[in-house]
């Protein structure tokens, strides 16, 4: 029976019999799709279940079936909500929350933990940055795998929530798995799919587009098959902003005066109050153009013989023109003409004498991810024995070009401004004062920035499976691996700052090239209601000088040789050999089947990081880490099959999460402008280990349809947070005239603590309503997961887990029926702690709701189709301690589409 598999987001078609195209991680999922797909193909007779309803009764099968604690979304599923990043199909998943970048979904915190791992088909997948998160030089858009890969290019996305002995260590609380087609898993028949559509983007009012390709054919009797697809897509970015750079900092004692000497702190507490170091209202556009591409072959020689190969590829451009009015707050009460403190002790408004600043950014983005595996399967004529060998290979790259120029007031002016108690913020512009008057400012700082990040794994592999005769034991797995992980980064830093007001340096129309300025007009920014800020003025045009500002501005001189700055540049190795064993059994407790695994792995990391330290002399001297960890990681599962519609599953695990990369680089980065701000690694961070244990109780009640409840316990030895402390790195002097230094942000492990939660998803299509009411369905899905930390606040205050939200749900109703179809996703994250800032303040996000819908009827050969999300324009925010702190507050607006699918 032939089903069709409808793309979405870049909106992909394909044709597919029997099970979904997807080769499973364990034994017992092949099962689950056969199951799924036998189950889907007919209810209630002769009742054929196709697209969206479809899909979801194959995840609901893959759960089912597998020991596990899995949770899938097939094919069919991704590509029919209207999700433009594999990280937002993954929020449909009970415990997932993802995080969102220039309002795409960028990353995922699995049961509120982040250091998870990211796979294709089994087998690691690298970013440019190594693990986790990706390079921070372009952090508000962390360019990771689940926003680099086309989701047109998936199968199937799994999410392993309990680590079996056989998966690879580094998931603290999840891998997310993701699947791609493979040719002989479905009918080996001839498919020949495309298809195109346009996008899109209200706020920025501009227009893409994206158009795929797929071909999959079988020979040699359906022996040998074949499949390739390709994607490409050019789609624009929005982003407008009121954003801080820095945040708040507490008000030290030059606040103070003496008719007022404790101005920095008002109740006397001795926690001092905050002030947000800067007001930045932001103006950010960027194309991104994308290839995506995936082949795979499959040769069944025999019926016990097969060899394999497959690899995907993404290919990222980007083109970034970023803008923003800037006014530095201060510290210093001679700079106030007057200001307000609110209750919380939070600057709240005020009159500042303060430089005008304007920003102008572009910023160039090129990434190349690629992995592929090859390998075989072979077993004995009667299948007691198999051995598969396997070796893989990742590689990433990302380099980035930025050039940045900021112009400088020449005098100070009286701006006004109010945080407005959790809303937009606002600075109001002097009376009479014309900011687009080239002859007020000066260039003050000149960024000629470029970053290259590398990694690649080599890995290779051997499993072995044993099924013994007779007994419970229904096979004995082993395996082992071993795996190199190499990521670099070299980084070349020009940056140039100029003092004064001698004509040099002075922007006059009169003196300055022109073509390298020019007057900005936002008018209507941020809604063109939502306060009162400076939206027309003055500003450099980056896009012009292309990369060489330092020598088009100032001189080769000033700004330095173009050299790679050894402080910013390192490089981090881990080796890891495996080994792991485990018994799968299957019995019966009286008329209930009783199946599950017990296994341990072993592991064993080898980590060395090298990079440069300053001398106080100013000499630099290379930097050395070495580490190595070794540990027993024992696991076991439970499925008891109380009735045949009700299930009973347990497990525990001792599991192992790694440090991202990116946070084990002996560097140093600093930023030489106001506010003085900066970032290093720390090579010296150790592994993350928890204890866990899960317990489900799960009722399939019809074909599609299941209610299942959720618990989890996790016990974790030692978390890693971020802390802000003002430092003089050796060789280096304070910049700020109060000598405090440079704010720097660096990783440590800190105390562990506890996390637990539950998670509820009910699932079920409305079949037994009169037609045409039967198309209806309905899934919907909650958690609510609580945390213990050691972590506290500046004022004592005890601290969750970082990035984890208390609850998190999601509502999908659906409509399909003779050929119509439509869907409305709704999404609820509650707030969380992203982050310590300087002086242990807390940095939070604010609740996020969205609402996603898609639209599409499906003629004989092609579907027709439109998809919108962010329907409700909803705001991304973010303060610090309470949220009249605000830090961050930014629309990216809502995207549409429509386009057209064809199927051959």
């Amino acid at each position: 029976m032939k089903a069709w598999l409808l793309g979405g987001v870049g909106a992909f078609a394909l044709v597919a019999a029997g099970p979904a195209w997807a080769q499973q991680a364990e034994p017992a999922q092949d099962s689950a799709e056969q199951a799924a797909s036998a189950e889907a193909d007919q209810v209630e007779g002769d009742i054929v279940v196709t697209g969206i309803r479809r899909s979801l009764e194959q995840g609901l099968a893959v759960k089912r079936e597998s020991t596990q604690f899995v949770d899938s979304i097939v094919a069919t599923d991704v590509a029919k909500l209207p999700d433009t990043t594999i990280a937002e199909s993954l929020q449909r998943v009970s415990g997932v929350q993802i995080r969102r970048a220039l309002g795409v979904g960028t990353s995922v915190s699995i049961r509120g933990l982040r250091q998870n791992r990211t796979e294709v088909n089994g087998r690691t997948l690298v970013n440019p940055s190594g693990r986790g998160r990706n390079a921070d030089a372009v952090a508000d858009s962390d360019y990771g795998p689940l926003s680099l890969f086309p989701a047109e290019l998936i199968s199937r996305l799994d999410v392993i929530k309990l680590q079996g002995a056989d998966r690879n260590e580094g998931s603290l609380s999840g891998t997310v798995d993701i699947i791609t087609r493979k040719p002989l898993d479905g009918s080996g028949d001839r498919v020949i799919a495309m298809s195109a559509s346009g996008v899109y983007s209200d706020q920025a009012d501009r227009f893409g587009y994206d158009a795929s390709a797929l071909f999959s054919d079988s020979f040699a009797d359906k022996t040998f098959g074949i499949v390739a697809n390709i994607t490409y897509s050019r789609k624009p970015i929005t982003d407008q902003s009121f954003n801080s750079f820095t945040g708040y900092t507490p008000i030290t004692a030059a606040f103070n005066t003496g008719a007022n000497p404790r101005a920095n702190d008002p109740n006397g507490d001795g926690v001092p109050g905050l002030y947000i170091n800067d007001l930045r209202f932001q103006n950010l556009e960027e194309t991104r153009e994308q290839i995506g591409g995936s082949l795979g072959f499959q040769w069944r020689p025999a019926p016990n013989l097969e060899f394999y190969g497959d690899a995907v590829y993404s290919h990222l451009d980007t083109q970034r023109d970023r803008d923003w009015f800037s006014v530095p707050l201060s510290t210093s009460a001679a700079d106030y003409v007057s200001y307000t403190m609110s209750p919380n002790e939070i600057l709240s408004a005020g009159t500042i004498r303060q430089v005008a600043q304007t920003n102008a950014e572009a910023l160039k983005v090129t990434s190349d991810t690629v992995s592929g595996a090859i390998g075989f399967k072979w077993s004995t004529d009667d299948g007691r024995f198999s051995v598969r060998p396997e070796f893989n290979y990742s590689d990433a790259t990302l380099d980035s070009t930025q050039t940045y120029l900021r112009l400088t007031s020449v005098a100070k002016y009286n701006f006004a401004f109010d945080l407005n108690d959790g809303g937009v913020p606002s600075v109001s512009q002097p009376t009479g004062l014309d900011l687009t008057n080239p002859g007020l400012f000066r260039y003050s700082n000149i960024f000629d920035n470029f970053i290259t990040t590398h990694a690649r794994e080599n890995a290779g592999r051997v499993d072995f499976s044993f099924k013994p005769q007779g007994g419970f034991l229904s096979s004995i797995d082993t395996g082992v691996r071993y795996a190199a992980l190499n990521a670099e980064r070299t980084s070349t830093f020009r940056q140039a700052a100029f003092a004064g007001t001698t004509p040099a340096n002075t922007f006059l129309a009169s003196a300055g090239n022109s073509s390298y300025y020019g007057v900005r007009d936002y008018n209507g920014l941020l809604g063109g209601d939502a306060g009162d800020f400076v939206t027309r003025y003055v500003a450099a045009l980056p896009r012009n000088i292309d990369g060489l500002a330092c020598e088009a501005i100032a001189s080769a001189a000033a700004c330095g040789a173009r050299v790679v700055d050894p402080l910013q540049s390192f490089s981090v190795t881990e080796k890891t050999m495996a080994a792991y064993a485990k018994a799968n059994f299957t019995t019966d407790l009286g008329a209930m089947p009783l199946s599950g695994n017990i296994g341990v792995r072993y592991s064993d990391i080898e980590r060395v990081a090298r990079g440069s330290v300053k001398r106080a002399s100013g000499l630099v001297d290379p930097l050395l880490s070495k580490s190595r960890f070794v540990d027993w990681l024992p696991s076991a599962a439970l499925k008891l099959e109380l009735t045949d519609r009700l299930l009973l599953r347990a497990g525990a695990a001792k599991v192992l999460g790694l440090p991202d990369t990116i946070d084990l680089s002996p560097n140093l980065t600093l930023n030489r402008l106001t506010p003085y701000n900066g970032s290093a690694g720390n090579p010296e961070l150790q592994p993350i280990r928890a204890d866990q244990v899960d317990a489900s109780l799960e009722w399939y009640f019809a074909p599609g349809a299941a209610l299942t409840v959720g618990a989890f316990y996790k016990d974790v030895k030692t978390f890693i947070v971020r802390r802000a402390a003002y430092e003089v790195p050796p060789g280096e002097v304070a910049p700020d005239p109060l000598g405090q230094g440079f704010l720097i942000t660096r990783p440590y492990n800190a105390d562990g603590g506890k996390v637990k939660g539950v998670e509820v998803l009910f699932q079920t299509p409305f079949y037994f309503l009169p037609a045409p009411f039967d198309g209806f369905g309905l899934v919907a899905n909650l958690s609510y997961i609580d945390s213990t930390t050691a972590l506290t606040d500046r004022r004592g205050a005890a601290l969750p887990l970082e990035g984890l939200s208390k609850l998190n749900y999601n509502l999908v109703g659906y409509f399909e029926k003779d050929g119509f179809g439509a869907r409305v996703a709704y999404n609820y994250r509650d707030k969380y702690f992203d982050s310590v800032g300087a002086g242990a303040t807390a940095i939070f996000f604010a609740p996020n709701r969205t609402i996603d819908a898609s639209i599409r009827y499906e003629f004989a050969k092609f579907t027709i189709y439109a998809d919108a999300t962010n329907l409700t324009d909803e705001v991304q925010q973010k303060y610090t301690e309470t949220p009249e702190a605000t830090s961050l507050y930014a629309m990216q607006g809502r995207r549409f589409s429509a386009g057209v699918n064809f199927k051959f």
